[in-house]
């Protein structure tokens, strides 16, 4: 009966204890969300549909890099065509992936990126260089508008953020923590392919 009572009461004191550890983890995981989109921004140039976006306000995940954490950064850039009495119509899509991590033992960042022109990786010694590959992704192609029906479009956003290692002491309490820590999305205005009225 003692020993009953003593495994209960063992059972609450770890059940307090990853309570308190994991609220003492969420603001890093909310305060992710204080990013934002830039833009996007949608044109036809030499018949391509071309959109430029990024993400600013980038200040949290630099702590999170900073203490040790590698993160993932995944831009999904959507087209949709518009439809009055219908769901939009899914168009095409492309993806880039970002993984940012610091390295201590070299004082500088590591940081890839891959979808748009193939892969690319580069060191830095100051997060404001991540900061601004962030915030200005390279224009993006999403198709050539002579394969496609005259009508009025427009082109959403998503980003998501995970992190793909954490503290060893987290370790425990991974299946806890949900995979993806911050999504957005922003669309831009509607545009006009052939001539649609």
């Amino acid at each position: 009966m003692l020993f009953r009572i003593y495994n209960i009461e063992m059972k609450k004191g770890l059940f307090a204890f990853t309570a308190a550890l994991l609220l003492a983890l969420a603001p890093s995981f909310v305060n992710a969300s204080s990013m934002k989109i830039i833009g996007p921004d949608a044109m036809i140039k030499e018949n391509d549909i071309i959109v430029t976006t990024g993400v600013a306000n980038v200040k949290d995940l630099e702590k999170s890099v900073n203490s040790g954490i590698e993160k993932e950064v995944i831009f999904t850039v959507e087209l949709f065509r518009v439809w009055a009495f219908w769901p939009d119509e899914f168009v095409s899509a492309k993806k880039i992936k970002m993984m940012i991590r610091y390295d201590n033992l070299r004082d500088q960042y590591w940081a890839s990126s891959t979808g748009n022109d193939g892969m690319t990786a580069k060191r830095f010694k100051d997060f404001e260089y991540i900061q601004n590959w962030l915030s200005s992704i390279s224009p993006i192609s999403l198709g050539n508008v002579k394969g496609f029906d005259e009508g009025e479009y427009y082109v959403r956003v998503v980003i998501e953020s995970k992190s793909r290692e954490y503290p060893l002491f987290i370790g425990m309490l991974m299946h806890l923590i949900p995979e993806t820590e911050m999504s957005l999305a922003k669309e831009s205005g509607t545009f006009i392919v052939g001539d649609a009225k």
